[in-house]
């Protein structure tokens, strides 16, 4: 009995001394220590944060990629009219003009050149102060009113005449060749004539013409023949 007690009690001092050999290996889990007061880390997963400050941002953030903008084009408009773009902006269609349309622009031009021409005549011949007051506010108004008919014609793909009518060379010519009071009276009743129908034109384009930037351009600039009318009387 003496021996087998001696024989175990070898036995568990050789295991204890076996225990604490382990006790005192380094660990080999893949994890590290916990931290003080901290949890677990998980040591080589890759982190699911899409931005690399590591903060998640919540559900439902807007994309920080540019979107493109809607387009600011003006609408088209078979007549030509004014319209507005997406942001209110207004424009004119460069559509193209009517036959009607075509006939108002080519008239006004006519008409416009012919008055242009006849007071520079007149400039050169009369020496009636009264002549010649009008003969100067022709050219004026009237190279005014062609200079704003023109590019609207060109957008339009109207080509405007550069040259007179027959009918407009032909009053040219015969007043070439008068003088004095009787070129000032010739000159006064082909105005008055002229004005009128000139008048009827504007009148009739500014509430027909098929494209609106011209039914207005007609329908403004209808009064100033109108006061050129008056003082004809």
């Amino acid at each position: 009995m003496r021996k087998s007690a001696k024989l175990a009690l070898c036995a568990v001092t050789l295991w204890g001394a076996t225990a604490m050999t382990f006790a005192q290996q380094p660990s080999t889990s893949a994890n590290p220590p916990l931290p003080p007061g901290g949890a677990a880390a998980d040591v080589g997963t890759p982190s699911a944060s899409p931005n690399p400050g590591g903060i998640n941002l919540p559900q439902g953030t807007p994309s920080m990629t540019p979107q493109p903008a809607a387009p600011n084009a003006t609408s088209l408009n078979p007549g030509g009219d004014i319209v507005r773009g997406v942001d209110g902006a207004q424009g004119v269609t460069p559509a193209k003009a009517t036959a009607r349309d075509r006939n108002f622009l080519i008239q006004a031009a006519q008409g416009g050149m012919a008055e242009v021409q006849l007071a520079q005549l007149a400039l050169k011949k009369t020496d009636n102060q009264k002549v010649r007051d009008f003969a100067q506010m022709m050219v004026k108004d009237h190279s005014d009113l062609g200079a704003k008919l023109t590019p609207m014609a060109t957008q339009m793909g109207v080509s405007l005449p550069t040259q007179l009518t027959a009918a407009d060379a032909g009053a040219l010519s015969r007043l070439s060749r008068q003088s004095g009071s009787t070129f000032d009276r010739s000159y006064m009743a082909s105005q008055k004539t002229a004005h009128t129908k000139a008048l009827a034109l504007f009148q009739e384009a500014g509430s027909q013409a098929d494209n609106g930037a011209l039914r207005n351009f007609f329908a403004q600039n209808a009064q100033t023949i109108s006061t050129h009318l008056e003082m004809l009387k």
